[in-house]
């Protein structure tokens, strides 16, 4: 979960607890066991402490009155050490700030829990003399028609394919459901919506517009590509040249995707030469993992190289090269190694001059 407003640690705990109580009230649950590494607000909950300030007040009158809705829950304080996943979640929240991952949902909290909603007036818009859909709408629900008798007769025809749906106008479509009209302002509403919310990240973020993948439509069918065990089949492939070089020179990075876990390795270069190349393979996968059945590269010369081809011939193990003339490369797995690489180099960026020191840290 992200705020999108300044909190204090006690209001970020309960702002926390008060999304999980709402996701176990919306799921059905009766009873409740809650966790927290938060001394002040487990002890507010069981009045042990006394809530002093208006908002913790507040924060405190909220979740009892949510707890109220279980028939039995029971809340501890944990030591910090025994809260990890959650506290690493929390700071997975904060640093996807222009990666979204697809299966950790991040949601956004646009205002405290304890603000007050604003009183409104409700009133109903008129549409305008050029809203298209009026004369329709008064026709539907009224039975009215224009004095002018060809536009009548226009209306009258158009009528045939629209309908009223709870207040709503409605276009009858060929062997499609009914599609809802709108108007022009609500059109500029739905435009905007869709183009400043998750569609639009990509678009505001620099940094994934550098480094987003080139469409490219393959000339055959794509196959999917299975590794059998873990750690039998790897795509290596590089990440650089990166904007700002490390300490000690580094530029660029050697990236190892294993097939089956999506485990990866990764090591900083100075220097791309087949020696360090093969090097990587050795340390990182053979000494590590064990030897795999398959390794799986695109054809530059820092793998296309006798030593390279050298060290898999002497194990045994089958190199590959991601390229048309071998179509059973081009398969589906290799759009989700894009997807690591692409994550890996975008926080790497953000790292600047550090990111060879904090390349583990990533990972």
């Amino acid at each position: 979960m992200m705020f999108d407003f300044k909190a204090t640690n006690n209001q970020a705990e309960y702002e926390a607890m008060l999304a999980g109580f709402r996701v176990c009230i919306a799921l059905g649950a009766n009873e409740l066991e809650i966790f927290s590494d938060s001394q002040v607000v487990v002890n507010q909950v069981l009045d042990e402490y006394q809530a002093r300030e208006e908002h913790m007040i507040t924060y405190l009158d909220i979740t009892k009155r949510l707890l109220r809705r279980f028939k039995k829950y029971k809340i501890s304080q944990i030591p910090w050490e025994e809260n990890e996943k959650a506290d690493a979640l929390s700071k997975l929240a904060s640093a996807t700030t222009c990666i979204r991952s697809k299966a950790i949902p991040v949601a956004h909290l646009t205002k405290p829990s304890t603000t007050k909603p604003r009183e409104i007036t409700i009133a109903e818009i008129q549409p305008g003399p050029d809203d298209w859909m009026t004369q329709l709408k008064r026709y539907l629900e009224e039975k009215i028609l224009p004095e002018d008798t060809a536009e009548a007769k226009r209306i009258k025809y158009k009528l045939t394919r629209f309908t009223i749906l709870n207040g709503k106008l409605y276009r009858r479509g060929f062997l499609k459901p009914l599609q809802r009209c709108v108007s022009g302002s609500e059109a500029n509403q739905i435009l905007k919506d869709v183009h400043s919310g998750v569609c639009g990240t990509g678009e505001s973020c620099e940094t994934c517009q550098r480094i987003a993948n080139d469409i490219w439509q393959p000339p055959e069918l794509l196959k999917s590509l299975t590794s059998p065990w873990s750690f039998a089949m790897w795509g290596l492939d590089l990440i650089g040249p990166m904007p700002i070089g490390a300490k000690g020179g580094a530029k660029h990075a050697i990236v190892a995707v294993d097939y089956f876990t999506k485990w990866v390795e990764a090591e900083a270069l100075v220097h791309i030469t087949e020696a360090n190349t093969t090097n990587f393979v050795k340390k990182n996968i053979l000494y590590r993992f064990g030897i795999p059945s398959t390794i799986i590269t695109d054809n530059g010369t820092q793998f296309d190289n006798n030593k390279f081809k050298e060290m898999c011939e002497e194990h045994k193990i089958a190199n590959y090269y991601a390229l048309h003339a071998h179509p059973q490369t081009n398969g589906q797995t290799e759009a989700v190694n894009k997807v690591i690489k692409h994550t890996l180099k975008a926080k790497l960026e953000a790292k600047k001059g550090n990111w060879a020191d904090k390349l583990h840290e990533v990972l």
